[in-house]
């Protein structure tokens, strides 16, 4: 496969299919592509951030199906700046997830119940790779809780423990399930990586578990809040600082690696759209919302059937 990949540079324009493209393709054949994804129909506007968020949008939806990966790259810009745009989203984006972005989303949820319901039925769709993906993160970042051989946090762990990267810790319920995730999960351990992998997944879909004779579960705030800046900007960071191989030109390829792609894509765009119905949004819209989520992930549903269970 190393081989291929060299070849497949080598030989430009001349093009070679890697086999989970070719999987891909033949999914996607089988549906259609106008069936893959439905775009939320916007109102005419000649609001200058709309447009300009749109123009990110449009290469998002550009880049389906067969680019998943850039899908999401150009999502995050297009949920950065309209976030940026609102009061109180300028300066650190980090700080910024947590004091307005989720805050924001969690009040609107309160008022819009359908919609609320729509969001967690597509993170409870989370991907098996996707979890996997997010306990590497959370190995690599331990500890969660400082001790006197390691009493220095990471700025992952700060990030998502702390507001503004200082105690004191905003979520114990987090803090915890972080706590025993990496302690009692060798990543590095096939059987314990899925055991672990399996165990994030459940509590992601806001299920109670016990790790260790310890119980515990997250809250909705807890799980938007992680999926948005423990797994959203690591993914973000770890594709702008190439620091993961390009996910469909490896031999470790597969549909669900398209899969993971695809919901890290979805998850941001049904973000993105929610915040745009806020009170905080540079520019507000208000249509049915929850109808097209609801479509979007049963569209997910149906591309990636039981590969999301892989």
């Amino acid at each position: 496969m190393k081989e291929l990949r060299i070849k497949h540079f080598n030989q430009w324009p001349l093009t070679q299919e890697f086999s989970a493209e070719i999987q891909f393709k033949e999914r996607v054949s089988s549906l259609g592509i106008e069936e893959l994804f439905f775009p939320y129909q916007l109102p005419n506007s000649n609001d200058k951030d709309l447009h300009i968020c749109v123009s990110y949008l449009l290469d998002a939806v550009d880049s389906l199906p067969l680019r998943p990966d850039h899908a999401f790259d150009w999502m995050w810009r297009g949920f950065e700046y309209v976030t940026s745009k609102a009061p109180g989203g300028q300066g650190n984006i980090t700080n910024a997830l947590r004091t307005l972005v989720c805050p924001t989303v969690m009040n609107y949820f309160s008022s819009n119940n359908q919609v609320k319901n729509a969001f967690f039925e597509l993170t409870k769709n989370i991907p098996f790779q996707t979890c996997e993906y997010l306990l590497k993160r959370i190995s690599q970042s331990k500890p969660f809780k400082p001790t006197a051989e390691e009493p220095n946090l990471s700025s992952y762990a700060k990030r998502v423990l702390y507001s503004n990267g200082n105690p004191p810790v905003v979520s114990s319920n987090l803090e915890e399930v972080l706590h025993l995730l990496s302690t009692f999960f060798d990543y590095k351990d096939k059987k314990e990586r899925r055991n672990g992998a399996s165990r994030l997944r459940k509590l992601i879909r806001l299920e109670k578990v016990k790790i260790e004779e310890v119980e515990v579960q997250l809250s909705e705030d807890d799980v938007l809040f992680f999926l948005v800046s423990g797994l959203g900007y690591a993914f973000r960071n770890d594709r702008a600082h190439a620091k993961s191989i390009a996910p469909f030109r490896s031999s470790y390829a597969s549909v669900k690696t398209y899969a993971h792609c695809w919901f890290m894509f979805i998850l941001f765009y049904e973000v993105t759209l929610i915040f745009l119905h806020t009170n905080k949004s540079p520019v507000l819209l208000t249509g049915n919302l929850d109808e097209n989520l609801s479509k979007n992930n049963v569209a997910y549903r149906k591309l990636f059937g039981d590969h999301i269970n892989k």
